[in-house]
């Protein structure tokens, strides 16, 4: 009896190692990460209260990168900062070729002046972020 519970354990045991031991399909590593906005299509004009589809194409590094979603931030009453925001999984089967992608943004306007929409697409040899800025005159 003793020698069975013995084998019992070791064969639990190898089981559990060798099943953390399959890597076909596990993800190694995960990280989200900004990704460069490129350009954006904004309207000129928006109507307070109202809801507007944007359009905004951003670079992801790799095809090993997912999109995860928009942070928008409200700064003060003229400013609206966007950043794009993408899943990195690691995998060994990643191509390095930077792609362009189109996602909508939806944007409900509650401003009641005009404001700046500013969107990461860079930052400079001295660490500042470079935006691309789209200002917005709001109508009633």
């Amino acid at each position: 009896m003793k020698l069975q519970s013995i084998i019992l354990i070791v064969l639990i045991f190898s089981t559990v190692v060798l099943m953390g031991c399959d890597v076909e399909g596990n993800s190694f590593f995960q990280s989200t990460q900004v990704s460069p906005v490129l350009s954006v299509n904004v309207p000129d004009t928006m109507v307070i209260g109202e809801s507007y589809s944007l359009e905004v194409t951003y670079q992801k590094d790799s095809d090993c990168h997912i999109f995860s979603n928009f942070e928008v931030q409200p700064q003060g009453d003229s400013l609206v900062f966007v950043r794009a925001i993408t899943l990195f999984t690691q995998a060994s089967n990643c191509s390095q070729d930077a792609l362009a992608e189109l996602k909508g943004l939806e944007f409900d306007n509650t401003f009641e002046t005009n404001f700046i929409f500013k969107f990461l697409k860079d930052v400079d040899n001295e660490g500042d972020p470079v935006y691309i800025d789209k200002e917005v005159i709001v109508i009633e």
